[in-house]
Order: C-alpha cells, then structure tokens, then sequence
C-alpha cells in the first residue's frame, strides 16, 4: 500500500522522537535533556564554542600522618588561616619525648666526660686510647638525640602552605592507620589556577610565562600567567590543555568560579 509523503513525514518524524526519547538506546540512558544538550549546537553555536572552565585553588594539600598511632593534639579547625610550617595536629609522642629527655642527658653526661678526659690528656694523664672512646660515645648519643627528635617530627603534622584548612578528617583521640592516614586538607588559594581547553590555533598563540585575560563569572577580567602548556593535542577533542595562574591576593576570588579566556 503506497504512503502519502505527509504520512513518510510523520512516520520518520515518530522514529525520530522513539530512537532519542527511548528508555535504553545503545546500552545506555537517553533524557530529554539530552535530546536538546545534542541540539544545542545547532540552535546556540556560539555556545558550543565557548572556551569554559573553573577557577581552582592552586594547591591542594592531603595532610597526612607519616606514622601509624593516635591524635594527641588537633590544633587548627575548619576555615583556619595557617601559615607554611605551622603545626596543625600532633600524634601521641610521649614516650618519645621521654626517650628524648634520657638521650639529652646521657649526651650531657659524655660531653662533661669528653671534656675532663681532654684536659688529662693535655697532661699525659689520660691515653689517646681513652680520649677516642669518650668522642665516639658522644657521638652516638648526639645521634640518639637526633634520632629521637626526627621521630617526633614525624608524629607532627606541618601546613606545607598558607592556606586555609577545609576539612577535617581525624579528631583528637582518634587512631590514624597507615592505611588510611589523611588527617586535613589545606588548600593554597593566594593564587588560583585555572585549566582551559583551547583549539590548537588559539593554543599556538599564547607562550608559557606570558599573560593573558581571562573573565571571571562573565563580569571581571582579570590578568593570569601561563603557566603551562601541553605539548599533546588530545585525540578525543582536538584541544591543547592550558593552565593559567591568577594572583588572589585578599582572596577577592572564590575557587569555582567560571572562568573563560577574554577576546
């Protein structure tokens, strides 16, 4: 039976519609949002040319215990300000600590013994032999003090940055494992980063350590560095990775703003 081109029309306007608003289609889920995301392109192409991407701390620190044991000390709390070095929470070290005391000293003690001997022996009346042994035993205890201050060490959990501390993950007199051994976050955000995915033309035209604009939220422009640029053009999208750095001095810029790269 021979079909009216208005019935071809409606008919293959119907497969249309079923292959995309179909529950499963190739293994998976299409929505309608999806439907228009695909027609997009064609109805908004500018949008789809658009060079997009977020502004993001520029480190991300996982602050982790070096050692297995159990929270002594946590000494900072979400949202803190901390400065490069500062202790931020300390495992249990007491029994090192007493270690310590015991190595210092015995350290002392061998210091005072080295001293007396070297003062015989400016009078013959203590041997080279004697002499040597007495600065060989102050230096092994000068290394046991060193050895047990360095194991404290490990037990204290340093800001490797400025930074401001975002999460919390142990509470004092909770066990870290080595396992699991992330304590806190700190992120560095007195610089943001930000990752575009540029077309290679626009990508040749920019230089690592060069600077560019870039528009903040679609209302601030702002002046960044390069600071890297991929050498690869990825395969799938036929873009270059770009990363530029923006001075946030005061923190006037938040991590996670939208963020494209100014005509």
């Amino acid at each position: 039976m021979n079909r009216s081109p208005e019935n071809n029309c409606a008919s293959g306007a119907r497969f249309f519609l079923a292959q995309y608003f179909s529950p499963v289609r190739f293994g998976f889920r299409i929505s309608i949002f999806g439907f228009f995301t695909l027609l997009l392109p064609l109805i908004a192409p500018g949008h789809a040319d658009e060079i997009l991407g977020y502004t993001e701390p520029y480190r991300i620190i996982t602050v982790s215990a070096a050692e297995a044991g159990v929270i002594a000390e946590m000494l900072v709390e979400e949202g803190a300000v901390v400065k490069k070095g500062q202790i931020l929470a300390k495992l249990d070290t007491a029994t090192l600590e007493a270690e310590l005391d015991i190595a210092k000293a015995e350290a002392k003690l061998q210091a005072t013994r080295k001293q007396r001997l070297e003062e015989l022996a400016s009078t013959s009346r203590a041997s080279p032999e004697e002499l040597e042994k007495v600065r060989t035993d102050l230096t092994i205890k000068e290394a046991q003090v060193r050895k047990f201050e360095a194991m404290i060490e490990t037990r204290l959990m340093r800001s490797a940055v400025d930074g401001v501390v975002i999460a919390i993950k142990r509470e004092q007199s909770e066990a870290v494992s080595a396992a699991d051994p992330h304590v806190l976050t700190v992120v560095q955000i007195d610089k943001l980063t930000a990752n575009l995915f540029l077309p290679p033309a626009k990508a040749l035209q920019l230089k690592t350590g060069g600077q560019a604009m870039l528009l903040i939220d679609d209302r601030e422009k702002v002046p960044a560095t390069i600071e890297f640029i991929s050498p690869v053009t990825d395969a799938a999208s036929g873009t270059v990775r770009v990363k530029f750095t923006i001075a946030n001095t005061g923190n006037v810029h938040r991590s996670g703003a939208r963020c494209t790269l100014a005509e």
